[in-house]
């Protein structure tokens, strides 16, 4: 009798994420307090302060990114077909290690949004006066495509390595050429996901016939804000680390991981000085093994060896001075 046969990457793709979907939801749920806040704090400064919609509205972005964390952390174990116990436990424990390293991603995305979106407006704008300008107006298009895969490993970078900011956006920009095949499917497939999910939003303006314009409008802004909340930001991201992540922990932390830390759940290392009695398995002797350049993976962050051997170490001699 032949072995079953090995399903191809979109058949897995497919059944993670319909084995997930009611988790992703949660996630969803979760991440949509933030989402919603930022959107009406940045709709408060819009009205009140700076009356500019594309520099104003987009500073959601910024606000809501560290509570994006989470969701990155989750959607990449489902990706991988791991399912972490606890969803808002680690949701949470996510954001408390994250926060600032997202804070800072948001920032220069915010950045670069605001920067692309005047290029393009501006050069396509002179365009229409000289054919020239659209050399320009392309070269934009092209820098702001760079930057949408860029992010696509910065966010899923940071939230999965101990690596300093530069090393992750120099890691990040060479992912964006290194995955370029990788970076297009994800995009693809999030095109489709995204168009399955408005679908809905055609018939509403099929209604426009029948009912006020009020109303459409109304029934848009409902049906979109229950998009946010519920089906888009988790799938999305579990999309993109489907196509991702494999390939970036190989270069990142390299093929030689031990088994025991590449698979489960493992406990967390990431402030071993302070939480060592909640990792009874951790041995020091067996992590002293190997290069102290080597990544080890354990509960959703890789460390580099050399690391996790200082922390355990400083742990055993407040020990033994006790």
């Amino acid at each position: 009798m032949t072995g079953e046969r090995k399903k191809l990457g979109f058949e897995l793709l497919l059944d993670n994420f319909l084995s997930n979907l009611g988790r992703m939801i949660l996630v969803n749920l979760i991440f949509a307090v933030p989402l919603f806040l930022s959107l009406a704090l940045a709709y408060v400064l819009y009205l009140y302060v700076i009356p500019v919609a594309p520099v104003i509205l987009p500073l959601s972005l910024l606000f809501s990114s560290p509570f994006y964390s989470g969701v990155v952390v989750l959607t990449r174990e489902y990706s991988q077909g791991n399912r972490p116990r606890g969803i808002l436990r680690t949701y949470l424990k996510s954001f408390k290690e994250n926060w600032l390293q997202f804070l800072l991603n948001g920032l220069i995305l915010y950045v670069a949004f605001v920067g692309c979106f005047f290029s393009i407006k501006i050069y396509y704008s002179m365009a229409q006066s000289s054919w020239i300008f659209y050399f320009l107006f392309f070269i934009a298009i092209f820098i702001a495509i760079f930057f949408l895969f860029l992010f696509y490993a910065v966010f899923l970078m940071s939230a999965s390595f101990d690596l300093k900011l530069k090393d992750i956006y120099k890691n990040s920009a060479l992912m964006t050429f290194g995955e370029l095949k990788n970076n297009f499917f994800s995009t693809v497939v999030v095109l489709a996901y995204l168009a399955v999910v408005l679908m809905p939003v055609i018939a509403i303006f099929y209604l426009a016939s029948m009912v006020s314009a009020d109303t459409v409008l109304l029934l848009l802004f409902i049906y979109i804000c229950f998009a946010l909340a519920v089906l888009i930001p988790a799938p999305c991201a579990m999309i993109v680390s489907n196509f991702l992540y494999p390939n970036m922990r190989a270069v990142i932390a390299g093929d030689d991981i031990s088994a025991e830390n590449s698979s489960a759940p493992a406990p967390d290392v990431k402030s071993v000085a302070d939480t060592a009695q909640e990792v009874p398995d951790v041995n020091i002797d067996e992590i002293r093994k190997g290069d102290g350049e080597e990544y080890i993976f354990y509960n959703g962050k890789m460390m580099k060896r050399k690391v996790i051997i200082k922390l355990l170490e400083s742990k055993e001699e407040k020990e033994n001075e006790e």
